[in-house]
């Protein structure tokens, strides 16, 4: 059996598994993105520890971007579910 029929096989047999980490990877990125934007004041509350800061960016950010939310939901969901 060469790597790439090895490979394939796992992803085949994982399939959930994989959709569920590209969900999470991509929610991510973009709070990373969405973060270190200028306009944010999220980036300093956080290095600083300032919750009362941070939290409403926090709540802004969910409210104004609810797919990447629920995909990040959706891809722990996969990636934890039991067959």
């Amino acid at each position: 059996m060469s790597l790439r029929e090895f490979v394939a096989d796992a992803l085949a047999e994982r399939a959930l598994q994989v959709v569920g980490v590209v969900f999470g990877i991509a929610s991510v990125a973009h709070f990373a993105l969405w973060a270190d934007s200028p306009a944010r004041e999220f980036d300093p509350a956080g290095g600083t520890g300032t919750l009362a800061t941070a939290a409403p960016e926090m709540l802004g950010y969910a409210q104004s971007h609810p797919a990447y939310v629920l995909a990040f939901l959706a891809g722990a969901v996969l990636l934890v579910r039991r067959p």
